[in-house]
Order: C-alpha cells, then sequence, then structure tokens
C-alpha cells in the first residue's frame, strides 16, 4: 500500500527547509560580516594612532621638523618592521633614482669610483663606455683631488662625489692626477644622459672567455648574448662568468641569460601568497655547451646567485668563491600615489628542481677565500685569489673535455 502525503505536510517540509537555510545563510554572512567589521575597526585603530602620534608632535613637540620627512621615516619603518631585508621603502626622489638605475640609465660624467684612503681623494676605477667620461681625458685609476675648486680632504670622500653629481647640461671641473705622476690638471666635463653597459668580456690566455656581469637590469640580457655571440665566433673554449659584488636585477633579463646556456626545460619558478605558480623555460635553441664556471662573493644577491645555481643544477658550470647572499623572494614596486614607492616581497622563487636559495646561497664547488679589504676593481688579477682558483678550474675543465 502506497503512502501518500498531504499537501499541507509537503508544503510544511519545504518552509522549513527553507527556513533552516536562510537561518545557516544569516549566521554565515552575519559572521563574514563581523569579520570584516573586525577588521576595519583594526585598520581605523591603527591609522588613529598615527594621526595622534602626528598631532602630539604638531602640537607639543619642541624641536623643528618636517612632516613629510616625519610621514617617509613612518613608511620606512613599517616596511623594516617586516623583517624581510629584501623590502625597503624609497622616498620620491629615491624612486626617480631607482627608476633610471634599473634601465641601465644614468646622468653624470660615467665613472665608477672609490676611495683612495692614503691619498684622500676619489679614485677612477671604471670609465663607462659611451660616457661623458669616455669622452673626456679623463683615464681609469685617474686620482680626483678636487671638485669644483673643493679639495676632496676637506669635505670628504661621500660629499666630494656628491659634488660630481648633477643634472644634466651641466658642467664640472675636476682636479686631477694621473697614475704615476704628481702634478695636478683640470678636466672640465660636461653631464649627460647615457645607458650603461653592465656586460664587459676578454679572452684570456688565448682560449678562454671571460665574462663580468654587473647587474641584471634593464638590456642586459642584450648585451651579454652579443657577448657570449663574439667569444663563440673566437672558438674559446671555455666561459668563466664573474658575478662577485653584483646585486642582481630583473628576473626576466636573467632567464633570457640562462636560455642562451641551459638545455631544454625548466629555469625559474616563483610561487605567490595565494600559491599561484608561474614557471619560465629555456627552449634550448641556442644552447652553449662549453665548460663553464662561476665565480661569486658574500655580495653575490638575487638573480647573480640564481643564475649560478641554475647552471650548477644543469651540470653546466662550476661556482668558486664564498657563500652567496641566499636570497629567495621575489620583489615588486607599489607606487603610493605621492611619487613614493615600496618595493615588497610577493612571492617565493625556486632553481629548476625546485630548491630554495634562502639561508644557503648557491652550493659551491671550490670555497675560495679572498681578503677583508681586497676592492676587485683595483686588485690585479694575480693577486686575485678567487680568479686564480677559477682559471685553474677551467683549464682542467678543457683538459679533460679535449680528452673526452
Amino acid at each position: 500500500m502506497k503512502k501518500r502525503f498531504n499537501l499541507a505536510t509537503v508544503i510544511g517540509f519545504v518552509l522549513l527547509a527553507a527556513a533552516l537555510s536562510f537561518m545557516f545563510t544569516y549566521f554565515a554572512v552575519e559572521r563574514q560580516f563581523e569579520n570584516i567589521l573586525q577588521v576595519e575597526q583594526n585598520e581605523q585603530r591603527q591609522l588613529k594612532k598615527l594621526t595622534r602620534m602626528l598631532d602630539i608632535i604638531d602640537e607639543e613637540f619642541v624641536g623643528d621638523y618636517d612632516k613629510d620627512t616625519l610621514l617617509d621615516g613612518a613608511a620606512a619603518g613599517i616596511i623594516a618592521a617586516t623583517g624581510d631585508r629584501w623590502s625597503f621603502y624609497m622616498t620620491a626622489e629615491d624612486y626617480a633614482e631607482y627608476q633610471q638605475s634599473v634601465l641601465n640609465s644614468y646622468v653624470g660624467i660615467g665613472t665608477t669610483v672609490v676611495f683612495d684612503t692614503e691619498r684622500n681623494g676619489i679614485l677612477i676605477a671604471k670609465i663607462h663606455d659611451g660616457s661623458p667620461a669616455a669622452a673626456s681625458d679623463l683615464k681609469e685609476r685617474d686620482l680626483i683631488v678636487s671638485v669644483d675648486g673643493k679639495r676632496v680632504e676637506d669635505v670628504g670622500y661621500e660629499e666630494a662625489v656628491e659634488l660630481v653629481r648633477g643634472e644634466e647640461g651641466t658642467s664640472v671641473t675636476l682636479g686631477v692626477v694621473s697614475a704615476g705622476e704628481t702634478a695636478e690638471h683640470n678636466v672640465t666635463v660636461e653631464r649627460a644622459s647615457y645607458i650603461y653597459n653592465p656586460v664587459s668580456s676578454e679572452i684570456i690566455n688565448g682560449d678562454i672567455g671571460y665574462v663580468k656581469i654587473d647587474n641584471f637590469d634593464e638590456h642586459a640580457s642584450d648585451y651579454f648574448e652579443e657577448a657570449i655571440q663574439r667569444l663563440v665566433a673566437a672558438d674559446v673554449k671555455g666561459l668563466i662568468f664573474d658575478v662577485r659584488n653584483n646585486g642582481g636585477g630583473m628576473k626576466n633579463e636573467m632567464v633570457k641569460m640562462l636560455d642562451l646556456l641551459c638545455p631544454e626545460g625548466k629555469l625559474f619558478i616563483m610561487r605567490d601568497k595565494q600559491g599561484n605558480e608561474s614557471v619560465d623555460y629555456s627552449d634550448a635553441e641556442h644552447e652553449v655547451n662549453l665548460p663553464m664556471v662561476v665565480i661569486v662573493n658574500e655580495n653575490t644577491y638575487s638573480a647573480a646567485e640564481f643564475f649560478g645555481a641554475a647552471l650548477r643544477e644543469y651540470g653546466k658550470a662550476m661556482i668558486v668563491g664564498v657563500e652567496t647572499s641566499g636570497k629567495g623572494y621575489a620583489q615588486q614596486t607599489r607606487t603610493l600615489g605621492d611619487g613614493s614607492a615600496m618595493n615588497i616581497s610577493i612571492s617565493e622563487y625556486f632553481t629548476p628542481s625546485g630548491v630554495s636559495l634562502i639561508g644557503t646561497g648557491v652550493p659551491l664547488d671550490l670555497e675560495v677565500e679572498q681578503e677583508d679589504d681586497t676592492n676587485l676593481y683595483l686588485i690585479d688579477r694575480e693577486d686575485d685569489t678567487q680568479f686564480t682558483a677559477a682559471l685553474d678550474l677551467m683549464n682542467d675543465a678543457i683538459a679533460v673535455d679535449a680528452g673526452a
């Protein structure tokens, strides 16, 4: 015998189900609203705290101050309080300079300088190709002893360097003592904008290509490809890459450079806060098959240490030097509406085999220390212990390659 449900019973069940559904939805929405309200209240309390501090300073502080400087300090403190050494705040002025540097575009005379402590002067360690300095009478190893009549020993090194800098189209007169001389002469240089080539190369001992990479910023991969093509065309038997004191740069530039050297496969793995993953690959279309050595030091950062790590994982290169910085976070620049900006870590990155370099840096094949006071711009090759070790390793690798 079939059971029958009358219409009233069915309607009752439907209404009950609707009521239960409404209650569950209502409580879920209420809970979500409370969470949002809690977050907003916390944010309002935090903003109120900052406003209160500024009010107290404005009303009671007896010293002189600039409110914009206070806000810049607060912003810098917030970023620093994250504990992330790779994130930082930039004032509007800092950000304008940063934008130029990542483009490898500069305004100035075009030199890399160091402080000569013995002679109290600015020593020209490198003159940048295509810069105003390159078109002037300045030479590498010249000592700048005065800037527009102000003696370096009187104003100090840092202020003197600032005096050398200036706006495009303006001129600066430098008092210079050339290497091996004692007489001082003046050189006037007009400041201008120029593009910096961060990649230099040469052939050592007739058959070894040496490539110095200063950064991985804009255009670095183009200069790198040109250097590799020249060296390969010259039939070098091995490549030494020097990324000491290299602060890294752009991921895309580094990936293009690795693509020239690595076989087909993963190159760079990146994972954001939500767990989304992106992967860059090598297509192996132009893989260079030569023995390679990468020289690193404690100031090898970011893309520079990753460059060595990726080559090592693919069995393409040996690593010589000391432990690198151990960076594993990628940053993005976020502008803040008033010309200032923050560079904030927004993702983790991993080597082709999925390894993070955080806290470890590039695994070394040969650890070689350098004297603490060594200046790589001034040291002679025969005294550069890391370079010498890399050269020995390369000669051994070439010998093995030739006998294979």
